[in-house]
């Protein structure tokens, strides 16, 4: 399986990670750990689930958010195929700050296309939008459409019932813009 570790000298500016899949013991085990850049920064791992409706998932995401929060940027979130959790959760805070529904879905299926070659105006890739990152970003944030609605305050919505205070919120929006 294959590790962050040996490209960590392409992250050399990256002072945050945001581990989405590990646990700590397991981060340590991966071969190439010891002694890499990745070691010595600021990293949390929250061992996140993909059940992206479920409590465990949820309290991971708010853990990130908050620790993002109390640490300087730039961010690293990342998962083991960057697609899924790191999608999602990447989608939750281009809401927060802003993004369009368009944004945000065309952002996500680019690990689709990278990972896949699914391009977009294919049926493929209408179908992945389709069916996954439209509705799980609907129920997540507890909209209906993710086009019809204010995405930036439906995340903070959702942030804040998971968790987030308001004040961790707008430090990680000020983090991210400046």
């Amino acid at each position: 399986r294959s590790t962050l570790f040996p490209y960590t000298t392409l992250f050399r500016s990256v002072r945050t990670f945001v581990n989405l899949m590990d646990t700590y013991e397991g981060m340590k085990k991966h071969d190439g750990f010891t002694g890499s850049y990745y070691s010595t920064q600021k990293v949390i791992c929250l061992h996140m689930n993909l059940k992206f409706m479920s409590k465990r998932f949820h309290d991971s995401l708010a853990q990130g958010i908050k620790f993002m929060s109390a640490n300087e940027p730039p961010y690293l979130i990342h998962c083991y195929w960057g697609k899924d959790r790191t999608g999602l959760v990447c989608a939750v805070i281009e809401c927060l700050m802003g993004a369009s529904a368009d944004e945000v879905v065309n952002d996500y299926m680019l690990s689709f296309y990278n990972i896949f070659g699914i391009e977009k105006g294919t049926g493929n890739y209408d179908f992945v939008a389709d069916n996954e990152i439209e509705p799980f970003l609907a129920s997540m944030l507890g909209v209906k459409n993710i086009y019809t609605v204010n995405l930036a305050e439906a995340a903070e919505r959702y942030l804040r019932k998971i968790g987030v205070s308001v004040r961790e919120i707008e430090i990680l929006r000020a983090k991210l813009s400046s």
